[in-house]
């Protein structure tokens, strides 16, 4: 039979005595493991994470700029390009080849 933890079952049908299954249920208690956190204010962990986070995402930021700024220039310059009369041929020629 299994019983839903913590609550204790019918002794007598388990074959097992009180103080067997105090025994157990002292080995398993994890409260005495886990202490209380210790009560705090959570702000100063914040402002901690905002700063760090702050200074990583300049860092990053600025190291990546350039590779950032020459693909999204390179981007734009191939989707404004115009064709030059040679290419819009070529590409007339292609079409009608399919």
């Amino acid at each position: 039979m299994t019983y839903p933890w913590p609550a204790r079952a019918d002794r007598e049908n388990d074959g097992m005595s009180i103080m067997q299954v105090d025994r157990i249920m002292a080995a398993n208690d994890i409260s005495r493991e886990c202490p209380e956190p210790e009560a705090g204010s959570p702000i100063p962990p914040f402002i901690l994470g905002t700063v760090i986070g702050g200074l990583t995402g300049a860092v990053l930021g600025t190291a990546l700029s350039p590779h950032t700024r020459g693909f999204f220039i390179g981007l734009y310059h191939l989707l404004n390009r115009r064709l030059s009369a040679a290419e819009r041929d070529q590409l007339r020629f292609e079409l009608l080849l399919q």
